[in-house]
């Protein structure tokens, strides 16, 4: 019978039906924890292992134990990124624009000159700091959010976007604007360093100061102009309907694996596809000299100042330090840009450099000259340590190397037993003060004495300083 709120027990029937039940739902409960780990995601996994590897190798580099190649790699990928972050999306070139005068190679420079210079004090110009560069390198890249085109951050090759930088002339953001409205309205791409693929891969500008035209050069992922085809074809017709241009250059640079450079330099990498016939005319108007200024050549293949209206004025302080009737060999001679405003002081200049293009953009410069001046003057091809040669017979040796600073082998042509013995006057033109300082100590342990020298700040808001340094034995 039946009482409220109570129940017979279970009959032995009931009792086996529950336990068979009880019995399949354990089973597929079981079944289901062993499915699920099965389909597990690989990504899990790997994420497992990933975050595995990551803490051996971090321990890897805190006991001093050795690294496998991929796990120095993934380091440097890592701390790559993670300076990116640092950095965010500021344009690295302005990191020190509020005060240029205290960038650390700023500090350090007036440091060590003061330990050298005796007889008087290094003095530091400073220009503009807005709209002074004229030439600017820039990268191109493919994006998530679509083309990037701007300054790698520092130690990475993450893109910062600089559209309108505060330093570059106003012709350069107006065409880095142009640029990027047209490959967007096109479906040009920008480069992928991952897959290795896509369009266009830096921007070189250069600007005409005397009228505000830009030289553009699109460095293009391809081997040539017919394996480039349509995107090319269809970018430069596009841009050269409007009036912002000189001309409109292409360098083909179709390597697929991880280079730092960003042209190629075979002498068929380079081809013009629209514009001016005629090269890039520029005239120092800030280095007075007592004869037409010579107008200088600078196709996109050739090196060029980034700042032109700073650098004329180590030009002109250079000047006084050249004695009349001075016989001159200038080694890392470019196009000329020194050279060429010294002929009413040398009775002869010996001009060289390494790139084979320099020579023509030279002796074109000369053509301008009166006959009396173009007679001193003469160009050699070659590197600077092929040129020493020519030192036993100088008075005067004018050298502007590159960052890494001067070759040993024009160092120990300078030293006590070297080729220039007779020599006794070095005007250094310097934009690597570290290579300097590395210099000047090995000069000085040779006999020879810093008597002047001054800095010039030719990237206002980047951490680099131009120094004009000279010396004498």
């Amino acid at each position: 019978f039946f009482l409220r709120g109570m129940a017979l027990p279970p009959t032995p029937e009931k009792k086996r039906r529950r336990a068979s039940e009880g019995a399949k739902k354990a089973k597929q409960r079981n079944g289901d924890v062993e499915k699920a780990q099965k389909d597990a995601p690989a990504s899990a996994a790997k994420g497992g292992k990933k975050k595995r590897r990551k803490e051996k190798a971090g321990k890897a580099a805190k006991t001093g134990e050795e690294l496998s190649t991929t796990q120095e790699r993934n380091a440097r990928k890592r701390a790559s990124k993670k300076r990116a972050r640092e950095v965010g999306s500021s344009d690295p070139s302005m990191l020190y624009a509020a005060n240029p005068l205290l960038a650390p190679t700023v500090l350090a420079a007036r440091r060590f000159f003061e330990g050298v210079l005796w007889s008087e004090s290094f003095e530091v110009h400073l220009g503009a700091v807005q709209g002074w560069r004229t030439e600017a390198k820039l990268a191109v890249r493919a994006g998530k959010e679509g083309l990037q085109i701007g300054l790698f951050a520092p130690g990475t090759h993450e893109v910062c976007c600089i559209d309108t930088c505060p330093a570059h002339h106003p012709a350069i953001n107006r065409a880095v604007t142009k640029v990027r409205k047209a490959c967007e309205d096109l479906g040009v791409s920008g480069y992928s360093e991952h897959t290795g693929k896509g369009d266009l891969r830096y921007l070189k500008l250069d600007v005409e100061r005397a009228t505000g035209k830009v030289q553009l050069t699109l460095v293009w992922h391809a081997a040539s102009e017919e394996a480039a085809g349509a995107p090319l074809k269809a970018l430069v017709q596009r841009l050269s309907t409007m009036p912002l241009w000189h001309s409109i250059w292409a360098n083909f640079h179709p390597a697929v694996s991880y280079v730092s450079r960003i042209f190629a330099f075979e002498s068929d990498a380079w081809k013009p596809l629209w514009g001016a016939k005629e090269m890039l005319r520029e005239r120092l108007k800030g280095c007075l000299v007592p004869y037409d200024a010579p107008r200088l050549c600078f196709p996109p293949y050739v090196f060029r100042q980034a700042n032109l209206c700073a650098f004329e004025k180590i030009v002109a302080s250079l000047r006084r330090f050249v004695a009349p009737g001075s016989r001159v060999v200038e080694l890392y001679g470019g196009v000329g840009t020194i050279g060429l405003h010294l002929a009413d002081l040398v009775e002869s200049l010996v001009c060289s450099d390494e790139n084979p293009h320099n020579e023509v953009c030279f002796c074109t410069s000369t053509a301008d000259l009166p006959t009396k001046l173009r007679r001193r003057l003469s160009y050699r091809r070659g590197a600077a340590a092929t040129q020493i040669g020519s030192l036993p017979l100088a008075d005067v040796l004018i050298v502007d190397p590159p960052r890494k600073g001067l070759d040993d082998e024009v160092v120990a042509a300078l030293l006590p037993g070297g080729v220039a013995a007779q020599l006794r006057l070095v005007l250094y033109v310097s934009c690597g003060f570290p290579a300097l300082q590395r210099d000047v100590g090995r000069l000085q342990e040779g006999g020879w004495t810093v008597t002047h020298a001054e800095g010039f700040v030719l990237f206002p808001g980047a951490d680099h300083l131009e120094t004009f340094c000279v010396l004498e034995r």
